[in-house]
């Protein structure tokens, strides 16, 4: 019974923030001082803590401050505050709030009588619990470092940043350039980026400069639309292999292994981009006309490269290329860092309008090599995916994740190499290596010029299931306190168990001398210790494919 007073109680609190008559117009930047006043008054011994979605029916009559996790309906009487973090509230007929409404991350529907003032902020608060507690862990950071000067007609900045991460083509891709902002209710952004290019040597070489220009217009008022033109010549990853770019730079830097494979592109584009600061929504249609190019590994420096060469570079289809996407993202996750609630989902598709790409790799029953002519290469293809990540937490100091991965070829064509994929390695099975499963890609390599190239990247498609479970050291949380000590290793220590099972294969009519790939699905399962954002795991192969107990280190969420 008190449990679900409890429940009744937590749905209460995000209701009552207040009906949509009474409240303020939604949509103001949730600047660090309201963020951080909610979490204080959630931290608040007073205040009744809940975690929704929870229903206070109305015959119920809450005392006292309230705030709930989640969101909830109210019907019956808070005399107090109300708190809603990152969940809807509904105010029922016959609900009542004596206090002052604060939703955080949401918006209030409905409407009540309220005595205090009304406040919402569409943007999702960051945080994770800990002991119960709630930590603000703050916006994500931003790539570019920038400095510049606000005047009556808007903003001009210089920034200054890494793009994607030093990596075995371009060592460390530095960006520099101008931007400007203009106006207020529609602004209007121009800005300019020179990329260059760290690989050893100095120069300003084809090779060794890039650039992005990008032209964009906000639209109605209320910056959710946003039309855009850019110009781009640069180096992008063929996937990200499920590791973030700071992961991949210091495994290139340091331990002489780029879990990612390159190419270039150059030409322009235009794009439609719906997405308004604080809600979770991000919709982009876009048209590309690019030219692509296989781009040979350079001689970029690393700490533990003991004089061995760098993995060889595929080769993709090279020339021109239109394409069309439509590319639709929902980030519901309370913290981008070490998301604990939320969902994550991102789906795409991708229609080739043609062009005359192609390889000089000829594939064929035997092993390939170096065609006599270059060799067509399909550019009216249509690939889509679909990645889905959910985050729940079991208690104060256990959560598990859930992941699963669906992408390739729609209508069964070949896919041209810069859009296969592949799986193995730390990012999608660790139990394997990178690249493990990829077709046959990395058999046997053609040389071009004077440069040994893979025949192509990888598969025309793939299904990956990932889930993983994370808790706490019970008994060694909150050990550092209770010696006398400032800080607690307790409160960053824990442990993590998961499981992964994927497979990656190419249809028998679109192989085109490629192998078929993966029969049936492999797995592996794995656990790890994590110390703050720092994962120390050890991946375990459940098929014959493996090598054994791999250990590797990750930073930030494995999934």
């Amino acid at each position: 019974m008190m449990l679900r007073r409890a429940s009744l109680l937590l749905v209460g609190l995000a209701l009552c923030a207040r009906g949509a008559a009474a409240q303020e117009a939604a949509g103001p930047e949730l600047v660090p001082d309201v963020a951080l006043a909610a979490v204080e008054f959630y931290n608040r011994p007073g205040t009744a803590r809940f975690a929704g979605p929870v229903t206070l029916a109305a015959d119920d009559d809450v005392v006292g401050d309230v705030a709930v996790l989640g969101g909830g309906a109210v019907a019956g009487r808070v005399r107090g505050d109300v708190l809603v973090i990152n969940g809807e509230l509904e105010l029922l007929p016959g609900a009542e709030i004596t206090g002052s409404v604060l939703v955080v991350g949401g918006s209030i529907v409905g409407n009540a009588p309220i005595g205090g003032a009304v406040r919402t902020y569409p943007e999702p608060l960051r945080y994770r619990l800990e002991d119960g507690r709630l930590v603000y862990t703050g916006p994500p950071p931003s790539a570019l470092f920038a400095a510049g000067h606000q005047f009556r007609f808007g903003r001009t900045d210089f920034a200054v940043g890494v793009r994607r991460g030093y990596n075995r083509v371009e060592g460390l891709p530095v960006a520099a350039g101008p931007r400007l902002d203009l106006g207020r209710a529609n602004p209007t952004r121009l800005e300019g980026f020179v990329i260059y290019r760290s690989a050893p040597g100095l120069g300003l070489d084809h090779d060794r400069v890039g650039y992005v220009v990008r032209a964009e217009q906000y639209l109605g008022g209320r910056n959710v639309a946003r039309i855009g033109v850019q110009l781009f010549s640069e180096i992008v990853p063929v996937e990200e292999t499920g590791l973030s770019d700071r992961e991949n730079s210091l495994a290139t830097f340091v331990l002489h292994q780029d879990f990612r494979d390159h190419y270039e592109r150059r030409g322009w584009g235009t794009y439609l981009r719906l997405a308004r600061r604080g809600l979770p929504y991000d919709v982009v249609f876009d048209y590309r006309d690019e030219r692509d190019r296989s781009i040979a590994a350079s001689a970029a420096w690393a700490i533990l490269d003991s004089g061995e060469a760098w993995r060889a570079q595929p080769l993709v289809g090279e020339g021109p290329l239109r394409t069309v996407a439509l590319r639709i993202g929902y980030d519901s996750r309370n913290d981008v860092i070490a998301p604990a609630a939320g969902w994550l989902v991102r789906g795409a598709i991708e229609r080739g309008l043609g062009g005359s790409i192609a390889s000089d790799a000829a594939l064929g029953d035997g092993a390939p090599r170096l065609a006599d002519a270059p060799v067509s290469v399909n550019a009216d293809f249509t690939s889509a995916s679909l990645d889905v990540r959910r985050y729940a937490r079991l208690g104060p100091s256990s959560r598990i994740a859930l992941r699963f991965l669906a992408s390739g070829s729609v209508d069964g064509k070949p896919l041209p190499p810069q859009r296969q994929q592949t799986l193995g390695g730390e990012g999608t099975l660790p139990g394997y290596r990178a690249f493990g499963f990829d077709c046959g890609a990395r058999r046997e390599t053609v040389e071009v010029g004077r440069t040994r190239f893979f025949p192509f990247y990888g598969c025309d498609r793939l299904i990956l299931v990932q889930l993983e479970y994370q808790a706490g050291f019970p008994l060694v949380r909150g050990l550092g306190h209770r010696l006398g000590f400032r800080g607690d290793l307790g409160e960053s220590l824990g442990w993590t168990a998961f499981f992964d099972t994927g497979r990656a294969w190419t249809d028998l009519a679109a192989t085109d001398g490629r192998g078929r790939g993966a029969e049936f699905f492999a797995a592996d399962v794995g656990v790890g210790l994590r110390i703050e954002r720092i994962g120390l795991y050890w991946g375990l192969p459940l098929s014959g494919r493996g090598q054994g107990f791999n250990f590797f280190v990750r930073i930030g969420p494995r999934l």
